[in-house]
């Protein structure tokens, strides 16, 4: 086998830029803001806008993949490719100015939410738009096949290309003792898999799509894998869940919604597999396979009626949210697919374009997964409060006032007087629904049941809104209500106590001490160390143990230092309870020992405990240590 020329390669990737130029330029913009972000974003306070130009450019990849597909295709003028580009570029500008930005709203989640499904919508265009409005199948399938395949490609090859320079970087770094920052390994993988990858990718894109038509050989080890590999695991797992359904069925012991999603994945899995396969069922000897294929959207319809089940039975309970929303259309998606595979129609093309069509639906207007779900809960929380009195007409009774020179700290004269009027359950669903309402859609629709304004309560609360520790509106929202913000715990969870201190920002102020090292740890095995740190050439290790006291052991070969974090948390329970309102003062959040060589200090920014049968258990721990070496 010839292998390419230099100049092979040289001609093919100008012919790429040229016939790709806005795609190749997003996918050098996205590198270069994931670049600044990974130098410098530790430092930056206000990066969101820079990862919302990552993000658009990410998306513009595949958008403007498709408008140059669609141009060549329809044989555009340049006129008309441009005005199409425009149109593109204008929804990356939109899509922009919809993602939150540093001072604009607590609430950042929606916002990415709807992105990834512009993000999904998009590479499912790719799949499709050249076929859009022909009935070119055969073409569609090699169409596709070839986006499989180079997409693997490009992928191994980044991946590869990567190996080796990070081997060649580290062989600098230990052979020549040339100081290479841990940053740079990434940075190249971002440069590979952003830049390089999109490059390659659109370099084996085909400029005539029409000739796949032609085409009749299909790739025998295609068949292979999906025939021997997916279609076996298809069948195990249809048993598996066929098995699991009966039992539920006859026992109606209802999961807690895991099995809609356990159905999902099976069925996406089995669409793939018998998409892969579908032109060999028109080859001689293969007609099992069309057969197979339609037996399977027969066998996926009992699973479909036990998915609609499981998740009505759950936003029975507890209303719409946003993944409700999602498994409830997939689930009429499928159903969809079904109905349409049943009665007789092959078109393969229709998968993925009526997937695409419904998401676009589905992610705007009242009848969309994010207005349907915030109102779903909104009627939710009212409905409760309502039945137990806490809000009439609209307006809550025995609302609690808080003084406003009291804050950041809340204090009012009226606390809590509803808290008797609902009982542990019910308000532990007024304080998800709150914490549910606050991570995905804001306060706006219930603001109006408060005679106060709680915005400008939040801003004096949380001036600094990219403050790590931002305040809770949620836990704002619910104390207004004249309810505790508690958590109430069920048999089957372990309950923790949580303690978290000001936030000190990234300066400080070491003065008094010879060293200053952080520490964080977030997993925990018993005896575990959670790191190592050298001072004059001494040797230190932070460990921790959990029996028969929670403490954290700082070893030397000469000596054992212990820190005891059980009588801390016990101490700050006792003075501030088990969930403190706010965050605490640093000097509260503190540990000293002192010997004939040195003092010590720890100063923790946060520490979390899990309670265990009236034990305690270390669940995750940050700080900084301090030393002082004595004369």
């Amino acid at each position: 086998m010839k292998l390419p020329s230099i100049n092979y390669l040289i001609t093919s990737a100008k012919n790429s830029l040229i016939r790709f130029p806005l795609t190749i330029l997003c996918s050098l913009l996205s590198a270069m803001v994931a670049i600044y972000l990974v130098e410098y974003g530790k430092s930056d306070s206000k990066m969101l806008p820079y990862i919302n130009v990552m993000l658009c450019a990410s998306i513009g990849i595949p958008l403007f993949f498709c408008t140059t597909i669609i141009s060549n295709k329809k044989g555009f003028s340049k006129k008309n490719s441009g005005i199409i580009n425009l149109i593109a570029a204008s929804i990356l500008v939109g899509i922009f100015f919809t993602l939150p930005n540093a001072t604009s709203t607590h609430n950042t989640s929606l916002p990415y939410i709807k992105y990834a499904i512009y993000n999904i919508t998009c590479h499912l265009l790719v799949s499709f738009v050249p076929f859009a409005f022909s009935r070119q199948l055969n073409a569609f399938w090699h169409y596709n096949k070839i986006l499989f395949i180079r997409l693997l490609a490009s992928i191994l090859y980044s991946a590869f290309i990567f190996i080796g320079l990070a081997i060649a970087l580290t062989s600098l770094k230990l052979l020549f003792d040339i100081d290479i920052h841990s940053e740079l390994y990434f940075e190249i993988w971002i440069v590979l898999i952003s830049i390089f990858n999109t490059w390659f990718f659109v370099s084996g894109i085909p400029e005539d799509f029409d000739p796949l038509e032609q085409i009749y050989e299909y790739p025998k080890g295609l068949k292979t894998f999906s025939q021997f590999v997916l279609l076996p695991l298809l069948a195990l797992y249809l048993i598996i869940l066929y098995t699991y359904g009966t039992k539920i069925l006859s026992l109606w012991d209802w999961p807690k919604g895991i099995v809609s999603y356990l159905i999902i994945c099976v069925s996406v899995l089995g669409i793939l597999t018998f998409l892969l396969l579908h032109p060999y069922g028109n080859q001689d000897g293969n007609s099992w396979i069309k057969k197979s294929s339609k037996g399977y959207y027969f066998m996926l319809f009992p699973l479909l009626i036990i998915l609609f089940i499981a998740i009505f039975m759950r936003v029975g309970d507890y209303g719409i949210t946003i993944n409700r929303y999602v498994i409830l259309f997939l689930g009429v998606w499928l159903s969809i697919v079904f109905l349409y595979t049943a009665f007789g129609k092959t078109n393969i093309k229709f998968i993925p374009s009526s997937l695409a069509c419904l998401l676009i639906i589905v992610s705007f207007g009242p009848w969309g997964m994010f207005s349907f779900s915030e109102k779903s809960q909104v009627n939710r929380l009212k409905n409760i409060l309502e039945t137990a009195g806490i809000l009439e007409n609209n307006k809550v009774k025995n609302e609690t006032y808080w003084i406003k020179d009291s804050i950041p700290n809340l204090y009012s004269d009226n606390e809590f007087e509803n808290q008797s009027k609902l009982n542990d359950s019910l308000a532990s669903e007024v304080k998800s629904i709150l914490e549910y309402l606050d991570s995905h859609h804001g306060f706006s629709f219930i603001k109006e049941w408060y005679k106060q304004n709680l915005d400008s309560i939040i801003n004096l609360q949380s001036p600094e809104k990219e403050n790590y520790y931002n305040y809770s509106e949620a836990e704002l929202y619910m104390k207004t209500l004249g309810l505790k913000y508690e958590v109430f715990y069920e048999d089957n969870i372990e309950p923790r106590l949580t303690f978290n201190a000001t936030n000190t920002g990234s300066v400080k102020k070491i003065s008094g001490y010879d060293y200053f090292v952080p520490f964080e740890k977030y997993t925990f095995e018993e005896g575990n160390t959670i790191f190592s740190f050298n001072a004059d050439s001494i040797e230190y290790k932070l460990e921790h143990v959990n029996k028969p006291t929670v403490k954290l052991l700082l070893k030397t070969k000469a000596e054992t230092i212990t820190f005891e974090i059980e009588d801390l948390a016990n101490k700050l329970r006792k003075e501030f309870g088990n969930e403190p309102d706010s965050l605490l003062p640093i000097s509260k959040m503190q540990l000293n020992y002192s010997n004939a060589n040195s003092d010590y200090k720890i100063e923790f920014h946060s520490i979390e405990l899990v309670i265990q049968k009236n034990n305690l258990k270390l669940a995750n721990i940050s700080g900084d240590i301090f030393i002082k070496r004595k004369p």
